[in-house]
């Protein structure tokens, strides 16, 4: 296996991002994250990427200049990500058969062969196997989206009480 080089098409990306089925699958499936995770709405003023609510510093190991993709990357939300780079895919490689592999523990993007399209864990630096491994537990159909619900909040995943300020709403 192996990722789609993002970083050498770069330019052939970059011309979709401002796609406008893309933007509307990227805001209400990451919202979804947001909202639940935090009560954040996403996008709004305050965050405009996935990776502007970063809560892990994986991106500090990385010297030099980051890649522009990085700011659609967010550790632990690739759920929620994984229909925008379906779609991105799509978009870039239209001729490819793309579909999402999903599981427990991560999902992505694969052609049916040996390339995953994730810039998620190609950002984190995951063995692209690993990846392949960790969501090869549902194949969904062809060009399929995920149905994405609401992230847990936080102060459960954290096994915290729940905030006194939290609204349930």
């Amino acid at each position: 296996m192996q990722y789609y080089p993002i970083v050498k098409n770069w330019r052939k990306i970059k011309k979709h991002l401002n796609d406008k089925n893309l933007n509307n699958i990227l805001n209400d499936n990451f919202n979804k994250f947001t909202y639940g995770r935090w009560k954040i709405k996403f996008p709004s003023d305050r965050v405009k990427f996935p990776r502007d609510i970063e809560t892990c510093d994986w991106e500090f190991w990385v010297r030099g200049r980051h890649p522009e993709y990085f700011k659609y990357v967010k550790h632990s939300a690739c759920h929620w990500l994984v229909n925008f780079n379906l779609e991105l895919a799509k978009l870039v490689e239209p001729t490819r058969q793309w579909r999402i592999l999903t599981g427990n523990l991560h999902s992505t993007v694969w052609d049916g062969g040996d390339i995953l399209f994730d810039l998620n864990f190609s950002a984190l630096r995951i063995n692209p196997n690993e990846a392949y491994k960790m969501a090869n537990k549902e194949e969904l159909n062809i060009n399929e989206l995920m149905e994405v619900n609401f992230a847990t909040p936080y102060w459960i995943d954290c096994k915290r009480e729940k905030p006194e300020d939290w609204d349930d709403k």
